[in-house]
Parts: C-alpha cells; structure tokens; sequence
C-alpha cells in the first residue's frame, strides 16, 4: 500500500465497530477510506476516486465514485488500490453477508470505460475538456448558464488522469477560460459553461 504525506489516514479499528449495522462514517477530503480484502462500502454522500500506483511508482486513477456506488478491494482483488475521499463523503460499511451483484459489476465496467474511452481521446486538449464535462454530468450541479463541480483536483491531479504534465493542464485550463469553455466560481469551484 502507498500512502502520500498530505493524506489523512483513519484506523479501521477506529470504523469498524459493529459490523452487523449500517453505520455510517463521515471522511474529510483528502482521507483514505481504510480498507480491507473483505471490506466493502457504499459511499452515501460525496465523491471519491480509486487510484493504485504502477512499476514507476505513478499515479495510477481508476475511477471516480459517488452516491449509491460500491467501492472496495473485493471489486480488484489482484491488486491493491486507495480510495481518497475528493470532497466530504459520507460512506456506510456494507455488512460481510453483502453479495455483491451484478449491478455493481456492471456499474464499474460502464464507468471505467467511459473513463478509458475519456484517457484514450488523441488530443490532450479533448482528454480534459472531455474529463471535465464528464466529471462535472456525473458529479456537479445545474446553473443556469452550465455546470458547476464542487470537487477540487490539483492540475497535477487532473495531468495524471489525463496522462500528461501539469504545466500543460494549466496551460489548457487558462485557454478553455479565455475561450468561455470554463470559468471559476467565487470559491474557485469549477464551472462549465453550456455551449
């Protein structure tokens, strides 16, 4: 397992104290749900992702997750992964009598591959500004004038999803601005305009 030094770690002897019973828990953004090979949880509010590192020791996102979705290391057995918490989450730990069923598989097929078919765009102009459209139907709320996504990912964040360098995503972030594809709301949430 990976940890970063900016991240919160919580106990799972601290979550885990009656696991016959839907308790629901309350993480920070930036805290890693703690995990287990038998562990599942709902997430009830909030948006997480799921990321694993490679051979390099790169960031590794493999997917994003909201209300109502499952997340846990039974899903990716073969490998060990973190769920880090993008906003506050609210997330219930699902009981071990839980069978997990083929909706939940289903659901995490379609949403990695909308992802992968997102990653794969040729453009790395057209990966983010896809990311972001994606990012803010799935996780962000109407205005009037287009989305907004109250959801924060660093440049870096975003440049590791998307496969590419920081200094790029900034520089694609500043031109979807001045061309009114984006812009920032008065406490720097992202906003999508309608085009």
């Amino acid at each position: 397992m990976f940890n970063r030094n900016r991240r919160i770690v919580v106990s799972l002897n601290s979550v885990i104290n009656k696991p016959h019973q839907l308790k629901q828990h309350q993480f920070k953004r930036r805290q890693l749900i703690p995990l287990t090979d038998v562990l599942l949880w709902r997430i009830d509010s909030g948006v997480v992702r799921t990321l694993t590192k490679n051979e390099e020791e790169n960031t590794i996102t493999l997917g994003f997750w909201g209300q109502g979705d499952i997340v846990g290391q039974p899903l990716f057995p073969s490998y060990s992964y973190q769920v880090e918490c993008l906003t506050i989450v609210e997330a219930s730990i699902l009981p071990r009598s839980y069978l997990y069923t083929q909706e939940v598989m289903l659901s995490h097929i379609q949403r990695t591959q909308e992802l992968l078919r997102i990653i794969h765009s040729r453009k790395i102009e057209l990966r983010l500004l896809r990311l972001l459209k994606w990012l803010t139907n799935r996780f962000g709320n109407q205005l009037p004038d287009g989305q907004i996504l109250d959801m924060r990912l660093t440049h870096q964040e975003l440049a590791e999803i998307i496969g590419t360098s920081r200094v790029t995503v900034t520089r694609l972030l500043n031109q979807f601005e001045k061309e009114k594809k984006i812009g920032w709301s008065h406490n720097n949430c992202l906003i999508i305009f309608n085009q």
